[in-house]
């Protein structure tokens, strides 16, 4: 159906509802009634249409723009009627739309955009004019529909357009759709005139700006996990802006102009068209689907509109999979287009802006400075441009060297060169990725510390970086299920090597271990092959990626001829690239045997300081989130306890078994007279491992806190005295608190603790867990704000330690309704498609020699820890250890577990009753759970 015939179709149609016969006014009453009749049969057929696929984003928005048309049309022409004659006869009023209503783009639940237009430059109006808008917007109201409206004389509207950019924008793409012309007519007139005619050069400084403001609050990249529709980079408002700068550049509304005017390929602009419609395709559903106006494409919101979209994969994740590749492609191609565009509109002004003699003899001197040829190209306004279009084809290996050349001079490609290199990939075929010459030269880029990601971002966005390492191509647009990654795979690897080079800044803070160990890095291009294919392996779609990409990158090795030691590191880098993250966050770093088998995989010095900058790079370039305080904290202990193995294996294994009597009288010395019976109890009844690496002072805090305890046991009546002795410590420059908690023993004391956390919104991110063998306890909560800071303010302090006690108060509690008071009606953003996201429970006896280990990642949850604490003390287990991490609404959980006598659980029955229970508490199948034992 063409635009011609659909319009032709609406107003025979229309003519059942408000036919042409009828007298006007109809009445109130009666035109609302055929209006809500109307609007609700055009919406059906539309919202119909659309689930079709017959019909384009574009199509859909039309056909809606469309339908408001005759709906505002109908209804002002009823309004007039209902005036009195002389009144009617004082009306000049111009009905105009603006913004997405102006060009006709009308997402499901887009604004009516209106401005009711008087000609001159009085803004002065009749009361009786002022009266019919009144009444006439009462009609859209009880429609339901959402207006945006103005009352303005031309030269209000002008005066606006020129002191905002959004005003000006809005109004550049007005129409008139009803009343008189008059008024729509004069400001067409004096728009260009006044707004635009010698404010082009600050019009689109401005768009610019705004553009890399909005750029740079989401994130500078379209390849985002939830990306912003409308906002996000690449999406509908980049294509907007290049509509207006064409406008204010060549006063044309139709950015297909764009090809006649030579500043974009006929392919470039079949690009952005396809793209653009494919975003607006999936605004139109996300509307639909959530039933208003919404522009954030979130995870949950990702599955039903792929299924409604009609993507028929058989597994959900798949369907999710398609969806975003498309996506991420159109925002891509809208970017990476209207930066070309944007780029020759600077280009061109750089030819033609007027210089006087003086200025232009300078410039020129300037200019020819910057200006030589070099290797089949010129250097011009600090970029590169080719010779001619032959250049690749006469030496093909000369693509590769212009990215050394670009990198070694700080240079941009030129539209025209990016569009060459785009159009010569056929020569980057298995014999140039095994050339010599080009795997020296990419080695060379790659060596060069610090400013690598530069390069190869660029080369990525012209599409050659891939090319040339089809391992890291494939990962285009990859969407990464696992619950942290916020960036497609590309992305992540790109942004691990921004954030590797971010170290060679020296006004950097906080990061001078990681820049000393990257000043002294002997092998940087190794390091940067290796965070280039460290996640190569995700494109195979296997649960665990590391072996998959370590086998890509033992294949990249022998293309490159990396060779001995340098492909063992490479190899190494690759294999145990989560190896030190992991260890840091789900084991206890206090345990000797855990350095020492973390040691026996590291193996060297050189091998320990390179994994821990790929750490770091892995991590930043994650989310802003997986670096927090806390973990860097956790890593840096396993770096510098590695590092104390390897120089010395027997003093630190000495050190971890300081004699106890040289310990406790230096507690006893700090603590000084009055403490020697606690001291001597608390040093025969702590397990062996609360002494490993534990400092005399911090054993003496904890000996005045059991003192608190024993004192509040003496002073306050039974119950009372048995409550616990709460003490907070803040670490706020690494992001969280200290809770320490001593008492007695209970039966659920980690469920009662949990809870209470849970029920205030405080999220546990680990935990150390003593019990001594008179049956106190000591237990220690490293906890955080939903906002990853400590927990600092003494408000809710006080609400958890209430909270705590009144759940040690009686045999009974349950903080279920507590905690779900404070979910409310919201839901964890993955809730619909968990199931198919790779969750497990793994029931390992193969980590510790004591103690059962479950490794737990679950979707999270308020209250999930509750829940499985409560499940395992049922059983009538401990649970003695616990590393929790909680990131992007995913718990990864590591804790560790002993029966009631303090042991290993081996019994299978009491296996499979462990895995049954949690599992349930974690809401899943009983399959969920494996064994390694």
């Amino acid at each position: 159906m063409t635009e011609r015939d659909y319009l032709r179709h609406l107003n025979k149609s229309a003519q059942k509802f408000f036919p042409p016969e009828d007298k006007l006014p109809r009445g109130r009453t009666e035109t609302l009634r055929q209006a809500k009749r109307f609007i609700k049969i055009k919406e059906q057929r539309i919202k119909q249409r659309h689930r079709t696929g017959s019909f384009s984003g574009a199509e859909i928005c039309r056909m809606r723009s469309d339908v408001m048309d005759l709906l505002v049309r109908t209804l002002w022409e009823e309004s007039l009627a209902a005036l009195p004659a002389e009144v009617r006869a004082k009306v000049n009023v111009s009905v105009i739309a603006h913004g997405g209503y102006g060009r006709r783009v009308m997402s499901p639940g887009s604004d009516v955009d209106l401005t009711f237009m008087f000609p001159g430059n009085s803004g002065k109006v009749p009361g009786e004019v002022v009266q019919l808008i009144r009444d006439y917007l009462l009609y859209f109201y009880d429609l339901k529909l959402k207006v945006g409206h103005g009352s303005r004389c031309v030269g209000e509207c002008i005066k606006l357009a020129n002191d905002n950019m959004e005003t000006k924008t809005a109004l550049m793409e007005a129409r008139l759709v009803t009343g008189q012309k008059t008024a729509f007519e004069e400001f067409r007139a004096r728009f260009d005139k006044e707004c635009m005619d010698g404010q082009e050069a600050d019009f689109l400084r401005l768009r610019q700006i705004d553009l890399n403001t909005r750029h740079t609050k989401y994130q500078n990249t379209p390849f985002v996990q939830e990306p912003n529709v409308k906002n996000g980079c690449g999406g509908l408002r980049d294509y907007q802006n290049l509509i207006w700068m064409t406008y204010a550049r060549h006063r044309t509304l139709n950015p297909k102009d764009l090809i006649a005017l030579g500043l974009i390929s006929k392919a470039g602009w079949k690009e952005v068209e396809q793209g653009y419609d494919f975003i607006l395709r999936v605004r139109n559903e996300m509307h639909y689907t959530e039933k208003r106006a919404e522009d954030l494409l979130t995870l949950r919101l990702q599955g039903p509109v792929a299924t409604n979209l009609g993507y028929r994969h058989k597994r959900i994740l798949r369907r999710i999979e398609a969806l975003m590749h498309e996506y991420y492609t159109a925002t891509r191609d809208i970017l990476q287009r209207s930066n070309e565009v944007m780029d020759r509109f600077h280009l061109q002004a750089l030819e033609t802006a007027p210089k006087s003699k003086l200025m232009g003899f300078l410039a020129r001197r300037s200019t020819e400075k910057q200006q030589e040829s070099f290797d089949g190209f010129q250097r011009k306004h600090e970029r590169v441009y080719a010779d001619g279009p032959t250049i690749f084809k006469d030496d093909p290996e000369r693509m590769m060297r212009l990215f050394l050349h670009t990198q070694k001079r700080h240079l941009r490609l030129s539209p025209d060169l990016f569009q060459l290199i785009q159009d010569n990939f056929r020569l980057v075929d298995t014999s140039f990725r095994y050339s010599r010459a080009n795997r020296e030269t990419f080695e060379t880029i790659l060596s060069n510390k610090g400013d690598a990601a530069r390069t190869l971002r660029q080369m990525h966005r012209v599409g050659f970086l891939g090319r040339f390492m089809p391992e890291f191509g494939a990962l285009t647009n990859l969407v990464q299920h696992e619950f942290f990654h916020l960036y497609t795979a590309d992305e992540h690897t790109l942004r691990t090597i921004d954030k590797l080079d971010e170290l060679s800044d020296p006004t950097l803070k906080g990061v001078e271990l990681f820049q000393q160990l990257f000043h002294d890095l002997q092998q940087p291009y190794v390091l940067y092959l290796a965070l280039l294919l460290h996640d190569a392996g995700r494109a195979a779609n296997k649960k665990t990626h590391s072996d998959e990409s370590t086998t890509l990158a033992a294949a990249v090795s022998r293309r490159l001829q990396v060779k001995g030691e340098r492909r063992r590191l490479l190899l190494f880098l690759v294999d145990n690239h989560l190896l030190m993250y992991r260890t840091a966050t789900t084991k206890s770093l206090d345990d000797p045997q855990v350095i020492e088998e973390f040691v026996g995989i590291v193996r060297t010095k050189e091998n320990l300081d390179t994994l821990l900058l790929m750490t770091y790079a892995d991590s930043k370039g994650t989310s802003d989130k997986s670096w927090s305080g806390y973990k860097e904290a956790s890593i840096r202990q396993l770096y510098h306890s590695a590092l104390r193995f390897m120089n010395a294996p027997a003093d630190f294994m000495r050190n971890v078994q300081v004699p106890l009597e040289d310990l406790k009288k230096e507690v006893l010395r700090r603590l000084g007279p009055g403490f020697e019976a606690e001291v001597d109890a608390h040093f025969r009844h702590m397990p062996p491992s609360y002494f490993n690496f534990r400092e005399a002072e911090l054993i003496a805090r904890h000996l005045r806190q059991f003192r608190l305890f024993f004192e509040q046991l003496i002073r306050e009546e039974a119950a009372a005295g048995l409550l616990p002795v709460m003490v907070w410590e803040d670490h706020v420059d690494q992001g969280y608190s200290e809770l320490t908690v001593v008492c007695w023993d209970r039966h659920l004391l980690l469920a009662r603790v949990s809870g209470a956390l849970a029920a205030e919104s405080i999220n546990i991110l680990s935990a150390d867990l003593y019990q001594r063998a008179d049956h106190l306890v000591l237990d220690t909560f490293r906890v955080c704000n939903t906002n990853f800071a400590a927990v600092s303010t003494k408000s809710a302090r006080n609400r958890v330690e209430e909270s705590v006690r009144k759940a040690f108060s009686g045999q009974d509690f349950d903080f279920s309704e507590a905690i779900t008071q404070k979910l409310g009606k919201s839901v964890t953003m993955l809730d619909e498609i968990g199931d198919e996201i790779p969750q497990r429970i793994y029931v390992n006896n193969n980590l510790s020699p004591d103690q059962t280990v479950l490794e737990l990642q679950l979707v999270d949850r308020l209250g999930l820890l509750y829940d499985i604490f409560m499940a395992i003390g049922r059983l009538g287990h401990n649970v003695t250890h616990a590393r929790i991490s909680t990131e992007k609404g995913v718990a990864i959980d590591a804790i560790y577990v002993q029966d009631e006598h303090s042991r290993k659980i081996t019994d299978r029955a009491e296996l499979d009753a462990l895995a049954a229970a949690v599992t349930k508490a974690a809401h899943l199948s009983p399959r969920s759970a494996k064994y390694l034992i």
